[in-house]
């Protein structure tokens, strides 16, 4: 399954996967629709279809650059499979506790 970054209306939406396999093709394309976006962007990841760590990372990255960048990003609609990565490695803390760092999840 191919893996595709749309901007709708201050939102990113990701679909298909979002793995080692796709993470070095997917990188720039997701970057660039968070910095082209407005400050607050929507993270759409319900179309997701697999997500691993190199997922988690992306995600990760995505969050630092925003707010090196002046921007914050809202994890809005996650897929089960994303929702459930999160939870199981942790990172949903790290991006819960993201405000005080000046971004939001």
């Amino acid at each position: 399954m191919s893996t595709r970054i749309e901007t709708v209306e201050g939102s990113v939406r990701v679909t298909g996967e979002m793995t080692v396999y796709t993470a070095s093709q997917i990188k720039q394309p997701m970057l660039e629709a968070i910095a082209s976006g407005p400050a607050n962007v929507q993270l759409d990841l319900s179309g997701v279809s697999d997500f691993d760590t190199a997922g988690v990372q992306l995600l990760l990255l995505s969050y630092r650059e925003a707010r090196v960048s002046g921007r914050t990003i809202e994890l809005g609609a996650e897929s089960k499979i994303v929702h459930e990565v999160l939870n199981l490695c942790g990172a949903r803390r790290l991006l819960m506790d993201a405000p005080k760092v000046g971004i939001r999840p």
